[in-house]
């Protein structure tokens, strides 16, 4: 599908990024959406989510930002309810207000499980090609946070990038960057890089990792430094600054809401609030990939259903006890895989419930064609 360029209007993301053309293709248009697109009928146009607030997402397309309706039965469905990074289909009312008819199948999706009890999904953002995972070389410092986080970018199928910030500060950087390497085996971990974009450690390192029309997702605790990175890529302060920390002097930034942020040098960013809860949605299959170094320790295993504690033949056990596997990383991975099975079983009780709610309906609208078609009688 050919695109025309058209001027972004100002005042939709600031700086640079006002005067710039914009085309599908730069808001990460690709065949796949465009085939999807092209067998609607009725015909829609496509718009990228650039937030969601309630009932209305603010949508990009050639022609700027635009508000648009979500319908309530996708605002119902947690799967298909819109999600910063979504494309959608968009067709107009007759008042020519712009509805969300579609949301167009996801390539990748960051997701995890909502807070509380209830085995909902929240979807984080979606059709990201890369991940910034963001944690500061202060007290924000954690490697098990950190396979978590990976677990999630596994899963979704996007490569990642570690940034470690506030690297001007550290005494034992190196010692924090191979405590990283230890839980990002996993072949989609494209680097880990100690950065300071406020005192010029490695400040242009993340902007190489980005490519025109490339979406990346920034994730990380709430005061590692993702507002100041944003502000970094885009040039410029963008993101409210909420206190100045005693002592080191660095603004502590606040993100209260997703959004899809095209950048000034091309690619789009898809900024997130802190996370404090960070329950896995996922599978087997993506735990088994952002574990890969144990993965593939454990087709060695004698028994297929090994697991990896006191059974003869176990290739895993013997890693770790040659040192070629930390004892915590192997920890890490049997706590996890507990956990996604807890969350596939609350999954598979939901959809048990919701097929038998709708058994209950069909079961009750047949009663009442009976009886109505007996009162005919």
């Amino acid at each position: 599908m050919k695109n025309s360029n058209f001027p972004l209007p100002a005042g939709i993301d600031g700086g640079e990024t006002s005067s710039r053309p914009l085309s599908l293709d730069a808001l990460g248009f690709t065949a796949a959406e465009a085939a999807q697109l092209a067998a609607l009928d009725p015909p829609a146009r496509p718009a990228r989510v650039a937030r969601v607030d309630g009932p209305l997402a603010h949508v990009l397309d050639p022609t700027g930002e635009h508000l648009a309706a979500i319908p309530g039965r996708l605002r119902g469905d947690p799967e298909r309810a819109p999600a910063v990074g979504d494309w959608v289909a968009l067709r107009d009312t007759s008042q020519g207000e712009a509805v969300v008819v579609d949301v167009l199948d996801r390539r990748t999706r960051i997701a995890r499980a909502a807070a509380g009890a209830r085995a909902r999904v929240q979807v984080i953002a979606a059709n990201v090609d890369r991940v910034f995972v963001v944690m500061g070389l202060d007290g924000d410092f954690n490697p098990r946070r950190l396979e978590r986080y990976l677990t999630i970018c596994g899963d979704a199928g996007a490569d990642a990038v570690v940034l470690l910030t506030k690297a001007a500060a550290c005494a034992d950087v190196d010692a924090k960057i191979e405590a990283c390497r230890r839980v990002a085996g996993a072949p989609f971990v494209l680097g880990i890089h100690a950065i300071d974009v406020i005192d010029g450690v490695a400040p242009e390192v993340p902007r190489t990792y980005i490519e025109s029309g490339m979406t990346i997702a920034l994730v990380g605790s709430s005061g590692a430094g993702k507002s100041t990175l944003v502000n970094h890529l885009l040039g410029g302060a963008r993101m409210a600054t909420a206190a100045v920390r005693e002592g080191d002097d660095r603004g502590k930034h606040t993100t209260t809401h997703r959004e899809l942020i095209v950048l000034p040098g091309g690619g789009l960013l898809i900024d997130n609030p802190g996370m404090r809860e960070l329950a896995l949605w996922l599978d087997a299959d993506g735990l088994r990939r952002a574990f890969a170094d144990v993965d593939a320790l454990a087709g060695g295993c004698r028994f297929r259903d090994c697991s990896h504690g006191h059974e003869p033949g176990c290739a895993v056990r013997q890693a770790v006890d040659d040192g070629l596997l930390d004892e915590a990383r192997l920890t890490s991975f049997d706590r996890l895989q507990r956990e996604v099975e807890a969350t596939e079983r609350r999954r598979d009780e939901r959809r048990r419930r919701a097929d038998d709610r709708q058994q209950g309906k069909l079961y009750r609208r047949i009663a009442r064609e009976r009886q109505r078609r007996r009162g005919e009688r």
